[in-house]
């Protein structure tokens, strides 16, 4: 790579202790474990991250449960001063640590992945936000899985409540997609223009797509949001295409509309094959 990354996701396999109450993993108690975490080896970090923030540089998600007895926890890093304090959190939990908090539940940390597929796994990478950006191509289709709930904000209602979409219109998750970009990537150069999505997110269709509304609790009540895939025709013009073929790459660390530092909007690019 000509850049060193900035851009980290690892997944993190979670056992629970033997006879314990049942795994229940909620969007904030993921957040609280995660912060949990850094501040054993850098408080200051985790302090930092907890404070309200336009875009956090993290995500922290529940991938679909596989087991009973064990939370793969999907965590990107979209600063890369947040690797060394995590990955020293990681090497700190050793055998005979005191275990983690996830609600009720007591948990040890099992692997670690950062690698992707097909010797990792396929929610684990890493790359630099000049790497995708240099190595984006234009395509005539893409496709997303949204993999936890998912929500697009659209302004709030006369009552203060938030107005919120739940489909998988390109129209919302590209220009979202954009938004986190340019409010993340650390050199202006690489920004992307808020107008040119717009319009070439306008200018797409959806191809195939299988969603379904669900809700995720964020410990003041139920969140709404949608899982599933979609496939995306995208503009004739390469210009376009290609923005829309690079923020496709990034969702997979930048996550997809609101709350994803809290379990939502897990999302990442996947083949046909996948989608079928």
């Amino acid at each position: 790579m000509s850049d060193f990354p900035d851009l980290y996701a690892f997944v993190v396999r979670l056992h629970p202790l033997p006879n314990g109450p049942a795994l229940r993993p909620q969007g904030h108690g993921l957040q609280a474990l995660f912060l949990d975490l850094l501040a054993q080896v850098d408080p200051p970090t985790a302090e930092r991250l907890h404070a309200d923030a336009p875009s956090k540089p993290y995500t922290v998600a529940a991938l679909p449960a596989r087991r009973r007895d064990m939370v793969e926890l999907r965590v990107s890093l979209l600063d890369s001063a947040l690797f060394k304090p995590f990955v020293n959190a990681m090497l700190r939990q050793m055998p005979g640590e005191a275990p983690l908090r996830l609600g009720r539940a007591s948990l040890i940390v099992g692997d670690v992945i950062g690698t992707p597929a097909p010797n990792g796994h396929p929610w684990a990478g890493y790359a630099s936000f000049a790497e995708l950006h240099a190595r984006a191509e234009p395509a005539h289709t893409v496709a997303l899985e949204f993999a936890s709930a998912t929500a697009i904000g659209q302004g709030s209602r006369p009552d203060g409540k938030q107005r919120l979409a739940i489909l998988p219109d390109p129209a919302l998750i590209f220009p979202s997609l954009a938004r986190r970009w340019n409010e993340l990537v650390p050199r202006a150069e690489l920004r992307l223009d808020k107008e040119f999505v717009e319009a070439a997110a306008r200018d797409t269709l959806i191809a195939r797509y299988r969603a379904e509304a669900v809700e995720i609790s964020l410990g003041k009540g139920p969140q709404k949001g949608f899982v599933g895939v979609a496939a995306y025709e995208l503009p004739g013009d390469p210009a376009q295409a290609r923005a829309l073929a690079l923020l496709a790459d990034a969702a997979l660390f930048l996550g997809v509309g609101i709350k994803t530092a809290r379990g939502m909007g897990l999302c990442r690019r996947i083949n046909e094959r996948e989608l079928r």
